[in-house]
């Protein structure tokens, strides 16, 4: 039996050097997710992940490909396919792996029905809860900064999946649901102190300067003297102009009317058809633009209209900044409740958020509690919440989707790497013992597959049997157990619960020891690459 043939040892540490450059990134990246799940990424962020992971991914198929289509060229007498068909072909699988990738998630998450939807609004608050430490998870673990440690991060990576088989999951977090939400809410807004500095302190400043124009309001006495005045002044400058042409408004030739209107019109707002001689219509223009000048600016004589309610000219500052209709405006704009009013001063911030920050607080809480407790038929397709269901879903299944797509690359290409290091010493450890060409041959061809499988083996069984805090809680076991109960009283559905969650096992237990190893590689040999996620610090 001929041997199979060998790949040249050039082209077998070239294909070695792109697999370990691929593994840095894909390993850098795969710690970046778990910081992903283990902070509060936004929807722009989620975005950006998944362009980083489908990419990612696709540069692991076109590696794959690479190294099946040179293996094909080596078998070939005629040396084909050529090097341009294997750029082409790798360059196709990377791009196709993209599209395929983004049509998988997207799928999922618009096919995904509206109890899921339903499910993972309420699972997106509980896990954003416990990164921020308002919520705490009974019977997981008293370390309070857990979350920020590699194994609370691999749970939270599991928790949306976890947590969608968890029975009535949505009676067992009603209590602390509202709690969640209103401290949600006023982190939102910056809490006290910055809803104070950024939101209460502008609009107040807004409401001083609309103050100090219309306190510039002149009196209706003051008013008419200022039109006496403007329409003297215009009549006399429109008079002058006509008399150094030698001519009256009688006595403009018809030819150089159109002309003298036009300049005219451009400072004050006659007819188009005005007679050049009506001195009446001329001078109401004239009042007609005092008035809309300061009635626009100021409020004018008459006061001004705030938010449907006119205000009497001359109010001072506090009854201007006190009265319904400003404090109803006010309260629009910062969206207060309607029993709130507002002061153009506190004497401390303690005295603000009792009487304006909490209640605002409260209302808008409650306002979304509703949401989170709406019927499931809002969050389908048409429903009045279905756009905010669909994000929920997408925040609940992208990463855990990344994460799987990242181990699933990562682990293929580290079995290959380990292939590629075992086709490099087996033949030849086979050849200096002069051995059978057919069973040098057998050696060369399964050898290397049977050496990743006892490492993958290996592997599996003592992540399977390894512990840590998380999985070691009384949660993670109850979570577990739940997902087994979920299953369908099959063998096959049964064994399909199990390989689920001892999968998740491994992962949990696997991300926690690697996450140091990767995140150093990002940080240190990579230069601290963001993949698209900056955390933020509160």
């Amino acid at each position: 039996m001929s041997a199979s043939p060998v790949m040249p040892l050039k082209q077998l540490f070239s294909i070695i050097g792109l697999t370990l450059v691929y593994l840095l990134f894909e390993l850098a990246f795969n710690a970046r997710l778990l910081d992903v799940v283990g902070g509060t990424a936004t929807q722009d962020q989620i975005h950006h992940i998944e362009i980083y992971g489908r990419s990612l991914s696709g540069a692991a198929v076109g590696l794959l490909v690479m190294q099946w289509l040179l293996g094909r060229r080596n078998a070939s007498k005629n040396q084909s396919p050529s090097g341009m068909t294997i750029l082409l072909a790798v360059a196709a699988s990377g791009i196709l792996t993209y599209g395929v990738l983004k049509v998988i998630v997207d799928t999922a998450v618009a096919n995904s029905s509206a109890s899921f939807r339903r499910a993972s609004l309420n699972i997106v608050l509980v896990q954003r809860a416990l990164v921020q430490g308002t919520v705490e998870l009974d019977g997981l673990t008293d370390d309070a900064k857990l979350f920020a440690q590699p194994a609370g991060k691999a749970f939270l990576a599991q928790f949306p999946l976890m947590a969608t088989s968890i029975d009535r999951l949505d009676e067992k977090i009603r209590n602390a649901k509202l709690t969640l939400i209103t401290t949600q809410v006023s982190e939102a807004l910056g809490q006290a102190g910055g809803f104070y500095s950024n939101q209460y302190v502008k609009a107040v400043k807004a409401t001083q300067e609309k103050w100090q124009r219309y306190s510039k309001a002149p009196s209706a006495q003051d008013l008419d003297g200022e039109i006496a005045k403007q329409q003297d002044k215009a009549w006399s400058e429109y008079l002058n102009d006509l008399g150094r042409r030698g001519w009256t408004p009688s006595t403009v030739p018809g030819m150089a009317r159109g002309a003298v209107l036009r300049k005219v019109r451009s400072r004050v707002p006659v007819p188009s058809n005005w007679d050049l001689a009506d001195e009446a219509t001329f001078r109401d223009a004239v009042a007609a633009k005092v008035r809309k000048r300061a009635g626009a600016a100021t409020g004018g004589p008459k006061g001004l209209t705030v938010h449907g309610q006119r205000l009497a000219p001359g109010l001072g500052w506090n009854a201007f900044f006190t009265h319904p209709g400003v404090q109803a405006e006010l309260r629009d704009q910062l969206h207060l409740p309607a029993g709130v009013s507002l002061q153009s001063a506190y004497s401390s911030g303690a005295e603000f958020q009792r009487e304006v920050f909490d209640p605002m607080v409260k209302r808008l809480a409650q306002d979304e509690l509703t949401r989170y407790d709406a019927p499931v038929d809002d969050f389908a397709n048409g429903g009045k919440l279905a756009e905010r269901g669909l994000d929920a879903a997408r925040l609940a299944l992208v990463p855990p989707l990344a994460l799987f797509f990242s181990l699933l690359g990562a682990m293929t290409h580290v079995g290959k790497l380990i292939y590629l290091f075992a086709e490099l010493v087996l033949p030849r450890r086979n050849a200096d013992h002069d051995e059978a060409d057919d069973h040098h041959a057998r050696s060369r061809r399964f050898g290397p597959f049977a050496v990743v499988g006892c490492v993958v083996l290996l592997l599996s069984i003592t992540l399977s049997w390894t512990e840590n805090a998380v999985t070691q809680s009384r949660l993670y076991d109850y979570m577990r157990q739940q997902m087994r109960d979920s299953a369908q009283p099959t063998v096959t559905s049964q064994a399909w619960k199990w390989l689920q969650t001892n999968g998740l096992h491994v992962v949990a237990v696997g991300q926690d020891l690697g996450y140091p190893l990767f995140e150093g590689i990002r940080t240190q040999v990579l230069g601290g690459i963001t993949y698209g996620y900056e955390e933020s610090h509160h």
